[in-house]
């Protein structure tokens, strides 16, 4: 069983732990960003964002909200990876890939701390129900896709400057990661339509708004 698993990732190890690094970095400056940028909103703009967020807690209460149409749960599943998966196909990669991934982490982090800081405690618990269901899965799966396509933007820039000769990493175990990366998005995508309203629903009910 774990010769095929680890056949995934055949290849050199520094071809994967670079990627690896520079790309969480990017992510967890750009959570840092998020975090930091949430504490300073202003007075009005909190106000503002708490009222939203109490209206949309209050509703949830009542009743679990309507899915979205399924075009739009899956274009909101999928852009991201999709955006990461075309980059590895390309030179431009190498810088896009970074600033892709602080912007996942600035968005993620600045929507979470929202939460917490105009909820309070149970905010905290209705975060982790609306982002942490599919997020648990979706932001392993988009570093998966961004630490293979970095890998093969490096390898795409050394041919284009004449610095190596190797061969491009598009082979089986390539597209067999993005096809499970896939498979484990359009399980997000399902859950995101049955599970997710239903418990956001559960938590907006526990929880006394401040």
């Amino acid at each position: 069983m774990g010769r095929p698993i680890g056949a995934l990732w055949a290849g050199p190890a520094e071809e994967f732990r670079l990627p690896l690094a520079v790309l969480a970095a990017c992510f967890l400056a750009g959570g840092l960003a998020g975090c930091l940028l949430s504490a300073r909103t202003g007075e009005m703009g909190e106000a503002a964002l708490t009222e939203l967020l109490r209206a949309y807690v209050a509703q949830a209460a009542l009743r679990p909200a309507e899915p979205a149409p399924l075009a739009v749960v899956l274009w909101e599943t999928f852009r991201w990876p999709l955006l990461v998966l075309i980059l590895g196909f390309t030179t431009l990669g190498l810088l896009f890939l970074p600033l892709v991934f602080a912007a996942r982490g600035f968005l993620f982090s600045f929507a979470v701390t929202s939460f917490v800081r105009m909820l309070g405690g149970g905010g905290a618990w209705l975060a982790l129900a609306v982002f942490g269901v599919t997020g648990c899965a979706a932001i392993p799966a988009l570093f998966v896709l961004g630490v293979q396509g970095m890998g093969a933007s490096r390898a795409l820039a050394s041919r284009f400057l004449g610095e190596s000769r190797r061969s491009l990493p598009y082979g089986r175990s390539y597209w067999t990661r993005c096809a499970a990366c896939a498979g484990v998005l359009l399980v997000c995508a399902g859950l995101e339509s049955t599970a997710v309203p239903a418990l956001v629903s559960g938590a907006a009910g526990l929880m006394p708004l401040p």
